[in-house]
């Protein structure tokens, strides 16, 4: 326990300067332990899973961890002491879950059960990601972490969002079995969703013995036996009315929404995946005129790939064809291109001038440049082959080209094919050579020279940025995206196979079995095992040549005895960036390539930066250097000097010494070629005009190395180890997106750290900037260095052009070996409105989303409960609503205030349109949690305000990925009541005069009042609730700001007209007593008196009394009197 806390507050002292700044990339060294993890419904099985690959399919993601060592059995018994072990010391795992433009770190559950042999996790989706709808997602990455900022044991893996993905939505009925077809296979083809590269699809393709469309879609890049096959024969048969003989697959496309079918009688395009039903999917297919079957064997489909989550409302998917022949008079054109939905077609062919229309143009690729928003397109023209970049207006090629054309020099280059590195704009064309462009095909550059093979194949990773060409032969050759510089993997004899990218960079060769379940087979690639082992030395002698201490110029030489009409090896471009190792000791790293055009000895040279100094021959193998040398003029007509030795001794040239390389410090060095006798031997100079003639050098001051052939090669040139690392300063992935909305800056820093390099350059520029679109943001950058040879790279984005779009800005790491984990660091910038940025309303008062939630009367004081199916007032009175809002409603439940002809006819439910009741309206919390009036039928609260209000502040909120900030001007608002309701007004304190400008000049445009955001005051008026709509005005900013927010009017007056009603009958009743008191003085009446005396003489007569009786009491007194 001592030893784990030791090492634990070790890593973390090691790990705090990495921790401060930021995200760190290409860190050697390597870890025994790491995680397993997986689903907890598999948390006992014994085996662990290879990679980690997790699935998102209901509303949580249940996870179970253990940590194991991959030299120890992995059991249950050392699973639980793992856990027992870090658990007791205070420290669990994490998980981090981020994609390009989103990163969220979630904790295990730190507890020890008596039967636990893993940590366990459960996030709710809701935590993960909010949408639920089925549309293109970002696979995420997944990295787990030995208590979160330590970086210990961090394993990586991929997180799938499998409820979203929209061909994975689609039911294909029953799993097709192919053991009987598989025979007839002679190629396959793959393609990933350009959002989730473990998912893909691959297409079958026959001979001429079998037809039909069978496709396999995969979760998981084939890994696993999940591929589920399927005939999509019936589907393409109905569009064709059945006429469907000899159908069969030439290639398949998977497009964001659109699954895409190249066959021998068309192209057909899927209905959008991501709408159903899904269980029978349709197809339409393109109209091209004129062609026939032999015309599609022949054709080829483009795609550019990207992935459109988030979608802005400027990009757009397109594909291509190319029938790559001359175009007939039936035919509209030889190349097409398309849009989402693929419906109409366009021609690819760039305009041609007419003196040019007699010449045959063939359209070999094209594809869709989406930052520049151009057509790349290669051709042929009369045997050479030229790139045209025309731009796109209304998804149509403009007649001008934007740059001129290229025409690649090497008129024996084969073009096949062309793709873009996805996320990035480094531009590949392919064919017998490999060309790359960073300029979006103004310029290109040669990559890869080939002899007798074709790269007919490749595949690209976002992840690590990796690229993958395949020829014709089963050659693979792999490079970075945007390096000058490439390996050779290997040959493979398999017939039938494609090289595939996973999500997560790992490289798979994916091929046919038929014993197999699935019918797929997977090999993984070690990729930086296969760069070790590839030797590309040759069987030739090399001169080593000085030029410091720290840097030697290795001279190839013509091998001697080679037979005429034998090409000699060669060094070219693939040696850069390797590394120079020799046998007996030493090793360097080559930085450049030099072809000399005049010089016959030497064909070549290569600069080497030495990092462990190459050993001298000895006087034991070599005795000739104890003796003293001195160099004489060639022979007339030869270029071999004579090299010289003291006779008088016996140290002299033998047999074995023919092809080592004699060096004297400050002159050139001699290549011995043939050994005449004991003290006389010829030489090849390296530097003839540093030779040192008729001068003798004693032993001591001349030296002898060993690189040639006739005592066995001793050198080699291998793949080098990375030697820099990358630091991104503001914990961004390698391919993150980011948003600059108008007027907005943003700073990016990236830091190089050199590692067991070479040479100390003062001030060398490790990173290269390349930006794809460069007039769409304003882009600068600065450097720095520190006494570590550290190189910071500062990049300074501004956007200042109310134009948008989105760009790539790659930092390329140049001198960095195709060892590294980054070579490239792929920034996307786009200049829009980011799908996190909102504007809030905040608030009078706090209060949690259970007061809002909660059905209890008077949950919270600053509450209203609303009533079933209310409607707030309108002008004409509290009983005569007239909006056509409901609140709070239920269908089952009478309307409220349902009155008059007016209100009948107004009223219009949302959610809960043609449902029977309330639980059939489908909200959400969130829905009854939000202001928004379209989601006013889920609304059961409101904010209650006594009457009256006046100049309550208002305030809002900007928020967005790097925080908030309080909305203030320029962002000018509009405020509306969404009810139609007037008796509220808007004051502010804060108008400037921009503000004022602004509102005469838009007032007659928006027919409302702006307003500055700060110092806002609200006052009201009338009684009950109040439903108000803030939006920023139009030009200040790519979003459309605006939020909602309601206030309940409580303890009001009574309402027009019943206040009224009631002030006028009080006033009359008042008038009128005075006005009869009046009376009754003015005229001496004694009302009072009258009615005492009246009262007096009902008191006088007796309940008890007969009627009879009263009568003969009256008679008596009258007959008295």
């Amino acid at each position: 326990m001592v030893l784990l806390w030791f090492y634990m507050m070790y890593g973390t002292l090691l790990t705090m300067p990495k921790l401060s700044l930021g995200i760190s990339y290409n860190l050697q060294g390597d870890t025994d332990k790491m995680f397993a993890c997986y689903f907890s419904e598999y948390e006992t099985t014994p085996m662990v899973p290879p990679v980690i690959k997790l699935f998102l399919h209901g509303d949580h993601l249940n996870l179970s961890c253990h940590l194991f060592d991959r030299y120890e059995v992995d059991d249950m018994k050392n699973r639980r002491k793992n856990l027992v072990l870090y658990t007791s010391a205070g420290l669990a795992p994490s998980i981090e879950i981020f994609n390009s433009s989103y990163s969220k770190v979630f904790f295990f559950k730190m507890i020890l059960r008596e039967d636990d042999h893993t940590w366990t996790i459960d996030i709710p989706r809701k935590d993960i990601a909010h949408n639920t709808d089925i549309s293109p997602t970002e696979q995420w990455y997944v990295k787990f972490i030995m208590h979160h900022g330590l970086d210990m044991f961090t394993t990586k893996g991929t997180l799938l969002d499998s409820a979203r993905e929209p061909i994975l939505q689609w039911k294909f009925g029953s799993r097709v079995n192919i053991s009987e077809v598989i025979v007839n296979v002679i190629n396959i083809t793959i393609s990933k969703s350009p959002c989730a590269s473990d998912v893909a699809v691959i297409g079958l393709i026959f001979n001429d013995m079998t037809s039909g469309i069978y496709i396999g879609i995969s979760w998981s890049a084939f890994m696993s036996m999940d591929t589920y096959w399927s005939n999509f024969t019936e589907s393409i048969c109905v569009v064709l009315e059945y006429d469907c003989a000899d159908l069969s697959l030439l290639n398949v496309i998977l497009t964001n929404t659109h699954l895409i079918f190249l066959t021998t009688l068309g192209l057909f395009i899927s209905q959008d995946l991501r709408y159903g039903p899904f269980h029978s999917m349709k197809f339409y297919k393109a109209n091209f005129c004129g062609f026939e079957m032999s015309d599609y064997y022949r054709a080829k489909i483009w795609y550019n790939v990207q992935c459109l989550a988030n979608q802005e409302m400027y990009e757009e998917d397109y594909i291509s064809v190319s029938f790559n022949k001359d175009k007939t008079l039936s035919q509209e054109s030889t190349c097409f291109f398309s849009y989402a939905p693929f419906k109409q077609w366009n021609s690819c062919l760039p305009h041609r001038k007419q003196a040019d229309r007699l010449i045959s143009k063939r359209v070999v690729s094209f594809i869709v440049d989406y930052q520049q928003n151009t057509g790349v397109g290669v051709l042929t023209q009369q045997g050479g082959t030229f790139v045209s970049v025309n731009t796109l207006v209304n998804h149509k090629l403009h007649r001008k080209t934007k740059f001129p054309e290229f025409w690649f020099p090497d008129r024996k280059f084969q073009a096949f094919g062309m793709i873009f590195h996805p996320n990035s704009h480094f531009l590949y064309v392919y064919g017998n050579q490999v060309w790359l462009s960073q300029d979006g095909g103004n310029t290109f550059q040669i990559l890869i020279k080939l002899q007798d093979r074709i790269i007919v194949k490749t595949d690209t990773c976002v992840y690590t940025q990796s690229i993958i060409f395949t020829s014709d032969k089963g050659t693979t050759y792999y490079t970075k995206a945007g390096l000058f510089r490439y390996a050779k993997l290997q040959s493979l004899r398999i017939p039938i196979f494609s090289m595939n990218f996973d999500h997560l960079g790992a490289l798979h060769i994916v091929t046919m079995d038929n014993q197999t379940l699935g019918f797929i087979k997977t090999y993984g690639i070690n990729v930086n095992k296969l760069l070790k082992a590839h030797d590309l030395a040759f069987d030739a002698p090399l001169a080593p040549q000085f030029v410091t201490e720290e840097q030697i110029v290795f001279f190839n030489h013509v091998p001697l005895g080679l037979p005429p009409g034998i090409t000699p090896p060669n060094f070219h471009s693939m040696y850069i960036g390797k590394s120079f190792e020799y046998k007996v000791g030493g090793s360097g790293t080559i930085n450049k390539v030099f072809l000399p055009k005049d010089h016959t000895d030497f064909l070549s040279s290569i600069t080497v930066d030495v990092l462990l100094r190459f050993p001298v021959e000895k006087s034991a193998s070599s005795p000739c250097i104890l003796n003293t040398l001195t160099i004489l003029e060639p022979d007339p007509g030869s270029t071999s000097y004579k090299l010289q030795l003291n006779p008088s001794t016996t140290h002299i040239f033998q047999a074995s010494d023919i092809e080592k390389t004699i060096t004297i410090p400050g002159f050139s060095s001699f290549l011995i070629i043939n050994v005449v006798d004991g003290v006389n031997a010829l030489g090849h100079a390296t530097m003839p005009s540093l030779v040192p003639l008729n001068t003798p050098f004693q032993s001591g001051l001349w030296f002898m190395y060993d690189f040639g052939t006739t005592n066995g090669k001793r050198w080699k040139v291998v793949s080098d180890i990375c030697r820099y690392t990358i630091q991104q300063l503001d914990n961004l992935p390698v391919h993150a997106i980011k948003y600059l909305d108008l007027g907005s800056k943003r700073t990016f820093t990236y830091r190089i750290t050199p590692v067991n390099v070479a040479i100390r350059l003062f001030h060398m520029h490790l990173m290269e900037v390349i930006v794809g679109k460069p007039n769409l943001l304003d882009v600068s950058t600065g450097t720095t260095w520190d006494d570590n040879d550290s190189y910071t790279l500062k990049l300074h984005v501004e956007s200042k052009f109310f134009e948008q779009g989105k760009t790539s800005v790659a930092m390329i790491l140049n001198h960095a070996s195709l060892s590294c984990e980054v070579t490239t660091m792929i920034l996307t910038l786009k200049s829009s409105c980011s799908y996190l940025k909102d504007m809030h309303f905040i608030l009078p008062v706090q209060l949690s989303a259970s007061d809002w939630i909660l059905q209890k009367e008077n949950s919270s004081k600053y509450l209203r409960n609303l009533p079933v199916n209310y409607r707030p007032p309108s002008r004409l009175g509290i009983a005569v609503p007239l909006t056509k809002n409901f609140y709070n409603a239920d269908p089952e439940q009478p309307k409220m205030r349902d009155h008059f002809q007016g209100s009948k006819a107004s009223g219009i439910y949302k959610q809960c349109a043609n449902k029977t009741k309330r639980s059939e309206c489908g909200c959400t919390e969130d829905m009854k949690l939000s202001f928004y009036v379209a989601f006013s039928d889920c609304k059961e609260k409101a904010i209650r305000m006594k009457y009256p209000i006046v100049k309550l502040p208002l305030s809002f909120t900007v928020e967005n990925e790097d925080g908030s900030v309080n909305l203030s001007s320029p962002y000018f608002v509009i405020i509306t009541e969404v009810n139609n309701r007037t008796n509220w007004e808007i004051s502010g304190t804060n108008a400037t005069s921009s503000m004022l400008k602004m509102r005469n000049y838009l007032g007659h445009r928006l027919k409302k009042t702006l307003y500055n955001p700060d110092g806002l005051t609200l006052s009201i008026h009338g009684s009950e609730l109040f439903h108000f709509r803030v939006t920023t005005i139009p030009g200040i900013s790519f979003c459309s700001l605006f939020d909602e927010f309601q206030i309940y009017v409580d303890d009001a007056p009574l309402a027009f007209p019943g206040e009224y009603l009631i002030t006028s009958l009080t006033a009359v009743v008042v008038g009128s007593a005075i006005f009869m008191a009046f009376i009754l003085q003015v005229y001496d009446i004694q009302i009072w008196s009258m009615l005492k005396q009246k009262l007096k003489q009902m008191s006088k007569v007796s309940p008890k009394v007969s009627l009879s009786t009263i009568s003969t009491t009256s008679s008596s007194e009258s007959s008295e009197k």
